[in-house]
């Protein structure tokens, strides 16, 4: 989500762009963003991948110190298990969990002063089904971990509720479980918000 998949121009209408758009607006000042996100990128590979976005976020704090950091990264751990068992499921958030605290302690000792980070919490597109369950599980994880890191929670699982239809691409095309232009509109708010 972090690089704007399922957008009409991710350039311009992802929720990077667009909270950019918001922090300008409420400071007054030109925002830089910084574009990492990977399409596909499991807290995993987001940790140890080759050239990983931790990696490459930690020196882009190097340079930008006390920046702030949106974080979007989960859902794709629960897609690589979705027609798992719940044991592998259960194991799946176990490392999702372990990997994001670590992915959390790192980037907020990656500058002086330390990042704003806000870590998504993750809407589920599909309410009323098995999914039900497991996203709210991972939601848990995400907001106990960012506690424990003190780091903050934008929570698109609140804001997505009920506008699923809109938000998302799933009611046409059951494949696709990204927001569209209003719902990456809705996650910029929530970052703002957090």
């Amino acid at each position: 989500m972090a690089v704007g998949v399922g957008a009409s121009d991710p350039r311009e209408h992802g929720y990077a762009p667009l909270y950019r758009d918001l922090l300008e607006r409420e400071t007054g000042r030109e925002v830089q963003l910084i574009q990492l996100g990977v399409a596909g990128e499991t807290s995993e590979s987001f940790v140890n991948g080759p050239n990983s976005q931790l990696a490459r976020a930690e020196k882009a704090l190097a340079e930008h110190p006390g920046a702030a950091v949106t974080l979007s990264l989960g859902g794709n751990d629960l897609l690589s298990v979705a027609n798992g068992t719940d044991a592998e499921r259960e194991e799946a958030l176990a490392r999702y969990a372990w990997n994001l605290d670590y992915v959390l302690e790192t980037l907020k000792d990656a500058s002086d002063p330390s990042p704003r980070v806000a870590v998504l919490a993750l809407y589920n597109p599909v309410p009323g089904s098995f999914t039900d369950e497991w996203t709210s599980r991972l939601n848990a994880e995400i907001r106990r971990v960012a506690e424990d890191n003190a780091v903050s929670v934008a929570a698109a699982d609140e804001a997505f509720r009920g506008q699923e239809g809109e938000y998302t691409h799933h009611d046409r095309y059951p494949w696709d479980v990204h927001p569209t232009d209003e719902g990456y509109e809705a996650l910029a708010r929530t970052f703002a918000g957090a």
